[in-house]
C-alpha cells in the first residue's frame, strides 16, 4: 500500500484516482479551493485528515474514512 502523509492538498482532484493507497494526516483546504481532491480513487484508507474543499470523496470504490474531520464547506 502506498503512503500520503503530512501533506497539504488545494488543487483540484489533487489525488485523482490513487489506487490502493494510505493518506494519513493531510490537509485538503487552501487559496486554489479545488474540489474533488479523492475522485475515483479506489482502495483508499483516509486517516487523521482534515478536509475544507467541496466534494472531497467522489465516485470512490472501497474506501475508509477514519479519524478526520470535514467542515461546512465541505459538501456532498
Amino acid at each position: 500500500m502506498n503512503l500520503i502523509e503530512n501533506k497539504t492538498f488545494d488543487s483540484e482532484r489533487a489525488l485523482y484516482n490513487i489506487v490502493d493507497t494510505r493518506v494519513k494526516g493531510c490537509t485538503f483546504a487552501g487559496e486554489a479551493d479545488g474540489e474533488s481532491v479523492l475522485k475515483e480513487t479506489r482502495d483508499v484508507l483516509i486517516e487523521d485528515c482534515s478536509f475544507s474543499l467541496r466534494y472531497p470523496i467522489w465516485h470512490a470504490k472501497k474506501y475508509e474514512l477514519k479519524n478526520s474531520k470535514l467542515d461546512e464547506k465541505t459538501r456532498a
